[in-house]
């Protein structure tokens, strides 16, 4: 997911968060001085004179008052809207209605907005085109939702449109070229989709303890090359403690814990190994013989290291070590114990971050670890089934709609992903200058695996049942559906034929 960062934007950022940051405490966890990106600012030359305006780079059109009606997901743990009725405020929320009304003012057109829960978002879709309804000019959909609507003819290969540019740096290119077959472009990720952006897996760390169990520094760390899950394992051997005398079985007692986390997390953090479930070809094309050795060493790994050890709660298990337990609940069980300041590490999303903001304990923001040292670079797993744009075309209006979707791309572009980064951080990170290279690094490197996005013979959800039993049984498994993933991955192949 390589694009250039916004140097100027993200310093300033900085400098806000900087300002309202208040005093946590002292400690001795050092963070990296290196600046946040390198400029490519010439002598003599000031930040205006170089900065990259995006609506030079966009199509506008009078669209007449066009309404452009937009069906969204509700979703309780991200950031989800594309309207907002009024300013507010709150700093996102402000941020979509400023957006809102430009681009209506650019475009001479009205955005509305019509949210619901997931599946019936799906199925409103998939209605709407079957019976040539125009209801929908824009769509937040599941990736593999989005290969279902483009195979039944229902939404648009935007490679195709002549209103639409994602070579444009506010669209995930890499990203979009990892989660899309071939080089269609059914669906499209990028700046003006904040689920997305919620989207990203990060660790927490308890910096306080980093200082008193005289551990290594996570950011120095990332910086040489030897952030793994092996460093990670042994530094959560360290502070683990069975404080009651009554062994690591409850995490709702005093003991200290090494790392906590959400089952739903475990199957996307598995990729931060860089290995995929199938092999994709130059042209796109899946193949899928088998799990290669690679990839079920990683499983095994991980679901040792991060799922079955004593030194972890992960909530969702069927062993569930969270008493209580309820998935709505969900996000509270885990990130207790880390804002309560009895676990070293916390797995989580750039969105559910915010939920630790009342911590009285200082923490830090880190990317996700590699699986070795011989990795080559780190990899930010992405949730599989974050939602991305697509273009319905019963309406017959897809430039258009392609039209709208870009400029509000390129308006995000000025702000909203920047903003966000500021909510992610919040007061509490606020004096660490390297959360915010730390994020940024995480959304430079945010990945998916094509199978797990469109689910090719159910592999999403044979991994999460395994991950849910602390099984590391894969290889029978996946032997068995073999054959139902070789037979999915054929239909989508000849799609993109």
């Amino acid at each position: 997911m390589k694009k250039p960062i916004r140097l100027t934007s993200l310093v300033l950022v900085l400098l806000m968060l900087v300002s309202m940051a208040v005093s946590c405490g002292d400690t001795n966890v050092s963070e990296d001085t290196s600046p946040v990106a390198e400029t490519t600012q010439g002598a003599g030359e000031s930040a205006a004179e170089t900065a990259y305006n995006a609506l030079d780079h966009v199509k506008i059109e009078n669209l007449g008052g066009a309404e452009i009606k937009i069906l969204t997901p509700s979703r309780d743990w991200a950031i989800e809207n594309m309207t907002a009725e009024e300013i507010t405020g709150d700093t996102i929320q402000d941020a979509i209605a400023e957006r809102q009304l430009a681009v209506e003012a650019k475009l001479n057109c009205k955005l509305s907005e019509t949210v619901q829960t997931e599946d019936v978002t799906t199925r409103l879709m998939s209605t709407a085109a079957a019976s040539g309804d125009d209801s929908y000019d824009l769509a937040l959909v599941q990736p593999y939702n989005a290969l279902s609507l483009y195979v039944k003819g229902y939404t648009a290969d935007m490679s195709t449109l002549e209103n639409i540019d994602l070579s444009n740096p506010w669209w995930e290119a890499d990203f979009n070229a990892d989660v899309n077959m071939g080089s269609k472009r059914y669906i499209a990720f990028g700046n003006a989709n904040l689920i997305f952006y919620s989207s990203f897996y990060i660790y927490c760390f308890n910096k306080e303890m980093i200082t008193s169990y005289n551990l290594e520094n996570p950011y120095e760390l990332v910086q040489s090359g030897d952030w793994t899950w092996d460093k990670v394992y042994e530094m959560m051997k360290v502070v683990a403690t069975d404080v009651g005398q009554d062994g690591l079985s409850n995490p709702n007692s005093e003991d200290i814990l090494g790392l906590t986390g959400h089952i739903n997390h475990s199957r996307n953090l598995i990729f931060s190994s860089g290995y995929t479930i199938c092999e994709k070809d130059a042209e796109g094309r899946l193949t899928y013989n088998g799990l290669s050795e690679n990839y079920i060493n990683a499983f095994e790994k991980y679901t040792e290291y991060f799922i079955k050890s004593p030194m972890v709660a992960i909530t969702g298990t069927s062993e569930n070590r969270y008493t209580g337990y309820t998935a709505q609940a969900g996000i509270k069980n885990y990130v207790s114990v880390f804002v309560e300041g009895r676990s070293l590490f916390l797995t989580t999303g750039t969105n559910e971050v915010m939920q630790i903001r009342d911590s009285e304990h200082e923490y830090g923001i880190v990317v996700v670890p590699k699986a070795s040292k011989e990795q080559a670079e780190y990899v930010t797993p992405v949730y599989s089934a974050t939602e991305g744009f697509v273009i319905p075309v019963a309406s017959g209006n897809a430039e258009r709609a392609a039209l709208v979707l870009d400029v509000i791309g390129a308006y995000s572009y000025q702000n909203i992903v920047d903003k966000h980064i500021s909510i992610v951080l919040h007061y509490r990170a606020a004096q660490d200058a390297t959360a915010i290279r730390m994020i940024n690094m995480a959304y430079e490197n945010g990945a998916i695996d094509t199978a797990m996005a469109n689910n090719f013979g159910q592999c999403t959800s044979m991994l999460n049942n395994l991950n849910v039993a602390a099984s590391t049984n894969i290889s029978t498994v996946f032997t068995a559906i073999k054959k139902k993933m070789q037979t999915d991955l054929e239909a989508a192949n000849d799609m993109i034929d």
